[in-house]
């Protein structure tokens, strides 16, 4: 009997009931633990795993985005002993060179909360339904910036010239690959197989150095609601849920919100994703070492795609009229926008609570 295969991207009316029961059960049963005077410990600890999933998937589409992509033939216990063995690495590292701590130093200038208001606690119920509803929002603002205080602006500042920054390197750069081989970015164009596979060994290197890179930067945003101090065993019991989620990416392919990817430019083809994640890791890493205010890597990713997509346009005379290019590019950056807006909102509501 053949299998029907899955469409995670385009799920249908019966899973999205399904979803939607889900985070309604989610939110009652959190609702009810608050209201019951469960301890914070257990509560930062729910919101902990739920923030597993819901961060690191809204934000896949980022880091592992266009690995996905061009690796749709690639066996997932492969992507998950690769990328999941990395994670544990990268933290388990960081607990022993950072005083059993692993947020790699993103949280210095957030007191560690003692109590959790109930904003904060359904922070990552709300962002599993904004990934499903493929918006790709700043998890930074949306669930770290509730317990940023007065280091919002600050976060608000580096964010918006990560943007910027990011937009002006994808111009620049494939400005230049555009004039070395302007066929390569055709829309008709289709790689050598043997330069395709070639690539492909290089995008596995890139995807490692720019998952280290996005590790590095938000493992606070859902950190954020353990100790800073963990035991061995919180620290075994918070990879597990990590690596779990991570499966979970994996298994669906990213999820609904991989069309963001997907609708982009030639991405599914091993050259242009891996000069996407170096530039893309490189600057995260640069921005890594600037200072340890925590930053929106989605809008660093956001303006990537739009320089590139703008510049590719322009330059390659292709046949998609600039204004659909236009719509591309700012449906993502409303969608972000609007992301941006309830993060806000939210995050004054938790201040008054």
């Amino acid at each position: 009997m053949q299998v029907e295969e899955i469409d995670y991207q385009s799920p249908s009316r019966k899973d999205q009931i399904r979803f939607y029961l889900f985070t309604l059960f989610l939110s009652f049963g959190i609702c009810l633990a608050y209201a019951s005077g469960f301890p914070p410990y257990f509560l930062g600890w729910i919101s902990f795993a739920i923030a597993a999933f819901s961060v690191a998937g809204n934000d896949a589409v980022q880091t592992i985005g266009t690995f996905f992509e061009s690796k749709k033939s690639v066996h997932w216990a492969i992507k998950l002993f690769v990328l999941g063995g990395l994670l544990c690495l990268i933290h388990l590292l960081g607990w022993l060179l950072h005083n059993q701590e692993i947020h790699f130093h993103r949280l210095d200038s957030i007191p560690e909360p003692r109590q959790f208001n109930l904003i904060q606690l359904l922070a990552p119920v709300l962002l599993l339904v904004i990934t499903r509803l493929r918006a790709p929002v700043s998890t930074t603002f949306l669930v770290l910036g509730l317990f940023g205080g007065r280091s919002v602006d600050i976060m608000l500042t580096k964010s918006f010239f990560g943007y910027g920054i990011a937009f002006v390197c994808a111009i620049f750069v494939w400005a230049i690959l555009a004039k070395v081989d302007p066929h390569e970015y055709k829309d008709e164009h289709t790689p050598d197989p043997a330069s395709e596979r070639k690539w492909a060994r290089f995008q596995w290197l890139s995807t490692i150095y720019l998952w280290i890179a996005w590790l590095l930067q938000d493992t606070a945003n859902i950190a954020v609601f353990l100790p800073r101090k963990l035991s061995f065993l919180e620290l075994s019991l918070a990879i597990f849920f990590l690596i779990f989620a991570l499966y979970v990416i994996i298994r669906t392919n990213g999820g609904t919100i991989q069309r963001v990817v997907s609708e982009k430019a030639d991405l599914k083809w091993a050259k242009a994703a891996t000069i996407v994640d170096v530039i893309y890791g490189t600057i995260l890493f640069g921005f890594q070492w600037m200072n340890t205010i925590p930053m929106s890597t989605t809008w660093v990713f956001l303006g990537l795609l739009a320089g590139r997509e703008i510049i590719l346009n322009v330059t390659t005379l292709r046949d998609l009229p600039y204004l659909d290019t236009f719509r591309k590019v700012a449906k993502d950056v409303l969608l972000a926008s609007l992301g941006l807006v309830v993060s806000i909102v939210f995050i004054y509501i938790a201040s008054l609570l």
